[in-house]
This record gives C-alpha cells, sequence and structure tokens, in this order.
C-alpha cells in the first residue's frame, strides 16, 4: 500500500493515520525524525493498522447502477448517454449524460458545484441570523476536517458534506459560521452553536459513527 510522509516543524510524535481515499497509510513526522524510525514505528503498529484496514467501508464507485447519499437521500446513478442535460435529478435517480468513460468526472464536478452552492447559501443565512458577513466559501476534499473558518470570515467545507444527512449538513455550517464570531471550542461557542443548529450532538455522533464512509463515495 502507498505510505506517505510529511514533516511537520510542530509534531511532537509521529503520528499514524489511514487514508481512507486510497487505502493507503500517511505518516507525520517530527522535523527531526528519520525516515527508518519513521517506517520503523509503521512497522510496529502492523497489527492495529490491518485492524483499521479490514474496517474500511467498501467504496462506492461512481458508475451506473450504484447508490450514493445526496443530502442524506439514496440515489441510484443512471448513465443516459443519449442525453444532452447534464447531471439531474429525478424519482431517486440521479442521472448523468454524455459518454460513460465520462461519467465519474461529470457526476463528481456536479456534487462539487451543487455542495458549493448550499453552502454557500446556508452559510449566508446563518451569518446574517448572528448580523455577520462571510468572506469566500470554498470547497475541496480534505480528509482531516470536514470545514474550516479563516480571520477574514472566509469558509472552506468539504464537498463531501453533499452526501451527508441534511442535519449534519446544517450542524457543519453552523459551526464554521459560529466560529467567525468564537475562535475556539469553549462554552460561548458551543451556545452560539445551539442558537444556529438544534443538531450538534446528533451531527457529531453521525459523523463520528459513519463519517469515514463519506471518504470511500467516488
Amino acid at each position: 500500500m502507498p505510505v506517505s510522509l510529511r514533516r511537520n516543524r510542530q509534531a511532537r510524535r509521529i503520528i499514524l493515520r489511514v487514508d481512507p481515499k486510497t487505502d493507503g497509510v500517511k505518516l507525520t513526522l517530527p522535523w527531526h525524525t528519520s525516515e527508518a524510525e519513521a517506517l520503523g514505528f509503521l512497522e510496529s503498529q502492523h497489527a492495529w493498522l490491518s485492524r483499521r484496514l479490514e474496517k474500511l467501508p467498501e467504496r462506492i464507485p461512481f458508475e451506473h447502477g450504484s447508490t450514493i447519499p445526496i443530502l442524506g437521500k439514496d440515489h441510484v446513478i443512471e448513465h443516459h448517454p443519449e442525453a444532452r442535460r447534464g447531471v439531474w435529478i429525478v424519482d431517486g435517480c440521479v442521472c448523468v449524460s454524455g459518454d460513460a468513460e465520462h461519467l465519474a468526472r461529470r457526476l463528481g464536478d456536479w456534487l462539487k458545484k451543487e455542495a458549493k452552492r448550499q453552502l454557500s447559501e446556508l452559510a449566508v443565512e446563518k451569518a446574517d441570523a448572528l448580523g455577520v458577513k462571510i468572506g469566500r466559501v470554498t470547497v475541496r476534499d480534505t480528509t482531516s476536517r470536514w470545514g474550516s473558518c479563516a480571520y477574514d470570515g472566509s469558509l472552506n467545507f468539504s464537498w463531501r458534506m453533499i452526501l451527508a444527512p441534511a442535519f449534519v449538513f446544517d450542524f457543519i455550517v453552523a459551526h464554521e459560521v459560529a466560529h467567525i464570531v468564537e475562535r475556539n471550542h469553549g462554552p460561548r461557542f458551543h451556545a452560539l452553536v445551539n442558537t444556529l443548529t438544534p443538531h450538534e450532538e446528533q451531527a457529531e455522533a453521525w459523523l463520528t459513527a459513519y463519517g469515514q464512509q463519506l471518504h470511500r463515495i467516488g
């Protein structure tokens, strides 16, 4: 399996993570740790690593006949090569036109665009409720966090939020918008989040239990 090594000046110890998107391994090293020491640590964690890899959910490819969630509701992917409509949803199906070899890219691009649109709209709505302004909204394919808030109010989200249930989607936006006002995770922050969404506890429990599955889709 692929192993990636990354040095971090802030790291105080070797950190081992499984990458659910590649079935690979990520090792974060303190600045002066040798590669030999890092790989030795990896070998010592062989049993733990095997268990983690065995527990990874099955992959769900973007292909005709696969079922994917959109805001938590299952949709069957249907390929319509003769159509010229791009991507559209109808009767529990997400339909994709064009050549088969472009289906995965076309559907992925549509999901990212739809995620950005809906995340942006909801972020503006929640920011208005607090009387604050947001900056740019971007979407990426991050694995370490579902969202982040910059000091200028710009928000970044994982595009995979469009695959999560609506209450999780709502919570993640509320969480990041609340960071525009409160830059920490103290009691005042959580109180602010709870004014923007009633789903904090439920959403955090769902992400802990099922969040990794979102990285196995597509």
